[in-house]
Parts: C-alpha cells; sequence; structure tokens
C-alpha cells in the first residue's frame, strides 16, 4: 500500500500544483478542501485544526504570514500537553480509513511538530517544496504583502532550516523539490517523484492540474515591475517577519545560488 504524503512549504510555493498532481495517483485531499480562486487541495478539517493550534497558542490566524520564531514552535509542540486529543486523533482516524491520504496546509510547517506525536511516521512520506525566491517574493508582494528582500529570504531560510531540523530529529523519509524544476523540467522531476512515492505520474498528469504553459517560469518580467511598485507604493506598511533571533537550529539548509535559487546540498 502507498504511504501517506505531508508537504511542507511556506506557502506561495506551487503546493497546490504540486498536490493536485500527486493527487491525481489516488491520494485523498479531504471530503472538503479550502478554495480561494482556485483550489487550494488543503484538507478543510486540517485546516480547521491548526488554526485551532493557533488560537490555542494565543497567535492570531495571519500569524503564519507575521513572523518566524522558535518559541512559537515549541508552544505549538507543547499544546500535546494541554489540548484535548481526541478530536486531533479522530480526524487521523478518518484520513487513515481513506488511504492514501496528502496533507497540504502552508500551516504545517508550524505545526508538524504537534502532529507528529500523533502520527504514524512510518506510513508517511514529505516532501520539502521550495521556489525560487524572487518568484515567491514577486507572488507575495503581488498579494500585499509587503516585506523588504533581506527579511523575506532571512525568513524563508528559517523554515527551511525548520523543517530541516524536522527531518533530522524524526528521521522522516523526505524529497526537496523546487517548484520552478517541476515546471521546467517536468519529465526528470516527476520521475523523481515517482521514485520516492511509488507512483506513476506523468506529464499529462501535470497538464490536467496546471492550465499554464509549461517550460517557463510562471512569474514574468512585467510582473517583477508590478511588484516593486506595490512595494514603493506600500513601503511604509511593510512587515518584518523574523520576530526573535535563531535559537538553535542545525544551520543545514539547502544553499541558494547566484538566481535566488534552493538547490539540495
Amino acid at each position: 500500500m502507498k504511504q501517506n504524503v505531508i508537504i511542507l512549504t511556506s506557502g506561495l510555493s506551487g503546493s497546490s500544483v504540486l498536490t493536485s498532481l500527486i493527487a491525481r495517483a489516488s491520494y485523498w485531499a479531504g471530503d472538503n478542501t479550502q478554495k480561494k480562486e482556485y483550489d487550494t487541495y488543503e484538507n478543510a478539517e486540517l485546516v480547521r485544526l491548526n488554526l485551532q493550534l493557533f488560537e490555542a497558542a494565543g497567535f492570531s490566524p495571519e500569524f503564519q504570514t507575521r513572523g518566524f520564531s522558535p518559541e512559537a514552535l515549541d508552544k505549538i509542540c507543547s499544546l500535546r500537553a494541554s489540548l484535548d486529543l481526541a478530536p486531533f486523533r479522530e480526524f487521523l482516524n478518518r484520513c487513515n480509513d481513506h488511504r492514501p491520504w496528502i496533507w497540504k496546509d502552508p500551516r504545517l510547517w508550524l505545526t508538524i511538530r504537534f502532529w507528529n506525536n500523533l502520527l504514524d511516521l512510518k506510513d508517511c512520506r514529505f516532501v520539502l517544496l521550495t521556489r525560487n525566491q524572487t518568484q515567491c517574493w514577486i507572488s507575495t508582494t503581488l498579494r500585499r504583502q509587503i516585506v523588504t528582500y533581506k527579511s523575506f529570504l532571512i525568513y524563508e531560510k528559517l523554515i527551511q532550516e525548520s523543517i530541516l531540523e524536522f527531518f533530522d530529529e524524526s528521521r522522516a523519509p523526505h524529497l526537496y523539490m523546487r517548484y520552478e524544476d517541476l515546471l521546467l523540467h517536468p519529465v526528470e522531476t516527476i520521475g523523481q517523484l515517482n521514485e520516492f512515492l511509488g507512483t506513476a505520474l506523468t506529464v499529462g498528469d501535470l497538464t490536467a492540474v496546471y492550465h499554464k504553459p509549461l517550460y517557463k517560469i510562471p512569474r514574468s518580467r512585467l510582473d517583477l515591475l508590478k511588484a516593486i511598485s506595490i512595494y514603493l507604493k506600500n513601503y511604509s506598511e511593510r512587515i518584518e517577519l523574523v520576530s526573535s533571533p535563531r535559537k538553535r537550529w542545525s544551520g543545514r539548509v539547502y544553499r541558494t545560488d547566484a538566481h535566488g535559487d534552493s538547490v539540495a546540498p
């Protein structure tokens, strides 16, 4: 039987495309999924429970886009000692009734250590999905989330370190993927995904869920100019995404090349 899949990412990284692609290999994304201007393929019950963790920790629903703090990770993880775990176990049981299942919620990088105490990791495979950092900054700014590029780079690096630290601690099997590789080199990238998951996905499956041209990056130079214009007009409203210094991360992180792309070590 196929193992379940959990995608960890910081958000706006193409994870909806990746999740919808994997779901075509008969992975269950939930009875109901979150809808924006598109289907996010985020299990609505998973999102609700993650927001419940935010509330119990005293964080706003927007916390994920408002700062990084190792203390916040600890606070969410510690909730397993004080919360009623029955709803979380019931949700896992429902997921397992439909296995193999797939989870995707940008909040998971913050809550995965809480879930880790309930999950059977031998039944799970993880995908760390990143994106070209300039492309991601453009998407973030076009959504009117105003942050300096330097702060954004630090924020993304800390999230990657946190996820990689979790992989080290849990020894969870994982695959590193970059969104642009999926679009620019779909045959090779889907092949790696198939080898990791034991699936038989094709480029045809990708074109069925991704309705823009392959072999080109999603955000154009015009998008970059629009993002810069929005950033400059709203500079006074910028936020800083790193709310406290690093505390204990191992420092293992995918290096960044000259184009702002994360590269596996």
